[in-house]
């Protein structure tokens, strides 16, 4: 994969070299120390990083003490005033609050964001622990004007980190103590990122609207896009992790703003139930949800009791420490017998039919 840091200059240049030491065997790394970073005459060097933003499959933001230098770039009517809802505690009182950050206030890696969001591409945000410890203590603080952070150089640190929150997609702020536990979770989370970056089958498909293919979870994803594999797609499909079925729901008109071009959002959610009664109250409970978008289509297929039992477990327990390389063992065996799979499974059945309904449209 193609992978652009965002991050600011100065106090993350350790972190920077540290994911392409460890990660760049494997991975594209686009970062501004490289030489080969990618340049194009007559542009703003601030205009140069948002133009290698769109170059990227996955945008890696790191967040820690600083803001970081303001756009000042050529193209500030791409980078509106933003503004950020949280609740806070004011005086006495929780309110919600509003922040509206003017586009003269954005910094660089906030307008490198908006545009990762807007193209988009799949985003995955660290944050130092110390960092998102200091937001939480501003917030219960908001109202005292004097309010100085120990750690972080500028309150503004904390409206990005709540707007990130706000994005419809890739929202999940992953926090880190130090350079070995950064190291750790990014190395998790870029197998996710290389298993759910379904590439277009031919060239063509590039100017073919998506598939927008929902899931509540991370081994959802690397389970769904092994069935993907299997079949043959006239349009891409991008897998989007809503990080649990709450989430999922919650956000689902959010999903469909975003992805309003899609030809179709198919959620694949976990039943968690065999009973047909409670399976009945989800899928209505969903139609009352996707009925307040007009556009794309929504649908949703409910893996019965849950998407692991299509692997062909009769039983599978979640295992948050499930290991990907016996993961993938389970889903290699799966794609040997799609046919059988196919045939004994209805929820299975289900998903594949819908899958291939949302191809057909033009």
């Amino acid at each position: 994969m193609k992978i652009f840091l965002c991050s600011t200059s100065f106090d993350l240049e350790d972190l920077r070299a540290l994911a392409v030491d460890r990660c760049g065997d494997n991975h594209e790394f686009i970062h501004f120390e490289d030489a080969a970073f990618p340049s194009r005459r007559g542009l703003h060097s601030h205009d140069q990083c948002i133009e290698a933003v769109k170059q990227a499959d996955v945008v890696v933001c790191i967040i820690d003490r600083r803001y970081g230098g303001h756009y000042r770039g050529n193209n500030s009517a791409g980078f509106p005033e933003q503004s950020v809802k949280f609740k806070a505690t004011v005086g006495r009182s929780l309110k919600v609050v509003e922040v509206k950050v003017p586009t003269k206030d954005l910094s660089i890696s906030w307008c490198e964001l908006i545009t990762a969001f807007k193209e988009p591409k799949y985003v995955i945000t660290f944050a130092r622990k110390r960092t998102l410890d200091e937001k939480e203590t501003r917030r219960k603080n908001q109202g005292i004007q004097s309010f100085k952070p120990a750690h972080v150089d500028d309150v503004r640190v904390f409206d990005l980190l709540d707007w990130i929150t706000k994005q419809p997609k890739d929202n999940w702020i992953i926090p880190f103590d130090n350079a070995v536990d950064f190291l750790k979770k990014l190395e998790k989370w870029l197998e996710v990122a290389d298993a759910t970056t379904v590439p277009a089958k031919a060239e063509e498909e590039a100017t073919l609207s998506p598939i927008v293919l929902i899931v509540e979870g991370q081994s959802d994803a690397v389970i769904a896009k092994a069935i993907l594999s299997c079949l043959e797609l006239r349009h891409p499909v991008s897998i989007i992790v809503a990080q649990g079925k709450r989430a999922l729901l919650s956000n689902l008109r959010g999903y469909a703003d975003a992805f309003s071009g899609a030809v179709g959002i198919l959620v694949l959610a976990d039943s968690d139930t065999e009973d047909p009664q409670e399976i009945e109250m989800q899928k209505n409970q969903f139609k009352q949800i996707a009925s307040q978008i007009s556009k794309p289509e929504a649908k949703l297929v409910l893996a019965v009791p849950e998407i692991e039992t299509w692997l062909g477990k009769t039983k599978f327990k979640r295992d948050k420490t499930l290991h990907f390389n016996k993961l993938f063992e389970e889903l290699h065996f799966m794609q040997k017998e799609f046919p059988k799979r196919l045939n004994t499974i209805p929820s299975f059945g289900d998903f594949i039919s819908a899958l291939m309904e949302m191809d057909k449209r033009p």
